[in-house]
């Protein structure tokens, strides 16, 4: 009974300070195994621990690895394995790195050394030397709002520093030729013709119905065409003896282009000078106010053919009158629509940009890359790939937003460098904003540590065929070793009856 009490407190102990003191027992047997080779040359060492049997890799193993919920970099190395005839001495505890966007030296062809299977950022270089796309995707239909907020976010806090290069989506998707507005153009010349001739009945129905044509397609509206039409349709309405009807159509004029001038070659003094009223007038007003605001955000506006800034607007001041607003974005189908803004008011102009034919592909091909299946797979998604070749870029953010059983929203976000297939994943989003560690702008300072190389993995894992913890030799050393120990110590528990067994000092006697 006492020696079953002995050996079940040395088992007790074993078991507490076996896992705190692995590394320090591989280190020590590690130390033995090579004064013991200088020792004797010609002898082989006496090996008392038999080796595990090899776990075959194939794709199939289950390799039983255990996944991390802090976000880890992956690396895809191009090494060949080692050489399995010589024995796989113990891993030294691995100093932290920081990825630097320097090349390794080429191997020499008479380097003994094997090239390493576990590479980490430094010898993966992740620096940002290529563009960076950026897609937020939603797997459940209520989450479409939210997956194109977050996306609107993450692209804010990435461009806040300058350091992240974007894909100019500019030059991928370029922007369709502006249709020519021959029916307008042909309607202007009619009345040009008409009033030349002194048919200013005939030259006025012209010009108005000119200047509806041109008004029904302000994306494609020159602003200096508008404002000659309604110059000649105001000088048309004066021979007819209109004179109110020409002053409004002076003001619309002015509004339309303030650079307008009625030429002294073609127009009398009595144009000239109601026009110079008109000016007065639309000059005198004033301003009003106008808020523009687009899905998705960042789009270009433009206010009578000149750009005025990003969405969103929250309010600039234009002079009163009737305006031309074209709000676009690259990849997308240009809004574009009149808008009254009247004198110390203000109009709000709310965008929702369509992605065209080249983008909605990307957009779709986005949502296969971004999928659950996607997201746990080991090797370069097919769609992932397509995508940064379509843009030319180097660097593809996926961001997906699901949605629970209970209904509320979280997201994950993966970063692919497709020239080196090195991943960062895990990144887990707070939606609720309750959480600013987990929030958008600190997912977006992981994205710039990654593609800048500042971030080190804590581990690098293989992908696709790589070897897990437990196909690793020195993994098994440990343990093979640990049971040895165990064995012997119940060996001489068992064995000296005479003295007890001292679990601290490893002898027997306390």
């Amino acid at each position: 009974m006492n020696t079953f009490r002995r050996i079940a407190l040395l088992l007790t102990l074993l078991l507490a300070f076996l896992p705190a003191h692995a590394q320090t027992t591989r280190k020590k047997s590690a130390r033995k195994k090579a004064v013991s080779t200088k020792s004797v040359k010609k002898k082989k060492p006496v090996r008392d621990v038999k080796k595990p049997p090899v776990v075959e890799d194939t794709d199939t193993a289950d390799t039983g690895d255990v996944a991390s919920p802090e976000p880890m970099v992956f690396g895809d190395p191009d090494a060949a394995p080692p050489d399995s005839d010589k024995p796989a001495a113990p891993p030294a505890k691995p100093a932290p790195t920081v990825a630097k966007p320097v090349a390794p030296p080429p191997p020499s062809a008479g380097d003994p050394t094997k090239p390493s299977t576990r590479p980490s950022l430094a010898s993966t270089p992740a620096a940002s030397t290529g563009p960076v796309a950026l897609f937020s995707i939603a797997r459940a239909s209520a989450a479409s709002a939210a997956a194109l907020k977050l996306e609107t976010e993450l692209t804010r806090h990435l461009q806040r520093g300058g350091d992240v290069q974007f894909v100019d989506l500019g030059t991928a998707f370029p922007p369709p030729e502006p249709t020519p507005l021959t029916k307008a153009d042909g309607l202007f010349e009619e009345g040009r013709a008409a009033y030349d001739n002194l048919d200013p009945e005939v030259a006025e129905a012209k010009f108005r119905s000119a200047a509806e044509a041109y008004e029904k397609s302000p994306g494609e509206l020159r602003p200096e065409r508008l404002g000659e039409t309604f110059l000649f349709l105001g000088a048309s309405r004066m021979l007819n003896g209109d004179t109110a009807g020409a002053k409004e159509a002076f003001l619309r004029s002015v509004v339309a282009e303030p650079s307008t001038r009625p030429d002294k070659a073609l127009f009398g003094q009595d144009v000239q000078k109601a026009f110079e009223e008109a000016r007065t007038e639309a000059n005198a007003r004033p301003s009003g106010t106008l808020v523009v605001d687009s899905q998705p955000a960042g789009a270009q506006v433009r206010v009578r053919g000149q750009d005025v800034g990003v969405t969103p607007l929250k309010g600039i001041s234009v002079p009163a009158g009737h305006h031309a607003v074209v709000v676009s974005s690259p990849g997308y189908t240009s809004f574009a629509q009149y808008t009254e803004v009247k004198a110390t008011g203000s109009a709000e102009v709310k965008a929702t940009l369509a992605p065209g034919p080249g983008l909605s592909a990307i957009r779709e091909a986005s949502a296969r890359a971004g999928s659950k299946e996607a997201f746990e797979s080991e090797t370069l998604p097919p769609e992932t790939g397509a995508i940064a070749e379509r843009l030319d870029a180097r660097y593809l953010v996926l961001a997906a937003v699901s949605q629970d059983k209970k209904g509320r929203l979280q997201a994950e976000l993966q970063v692919w460098d497709v020239r080196t297939q090195a991943r960062l994943r895990g990144v887990e989003i707070d939606l609720s904003g309750k959480d600013r560690k987990k929030g958008p702008e600190a997912a977006a300072q992981q994205v710039r540590d990654f593609i800048n190389g500042a971030m080190s993995p804590r581990f690098a894992e293989e992908t696709g065929t790589g070897t897990s913890l437990l196909k690793r030799p020195w993994f098994w050393a440990v343990v093979g070793g640990a049971a040895a120990v165990t064995a012997g110590a119940v060996f001489v528990a068992t064995q000296d009856k005479g003295r007890p067994f001292n679990p601290i000092t490893g002898g027997t006697g306390f």
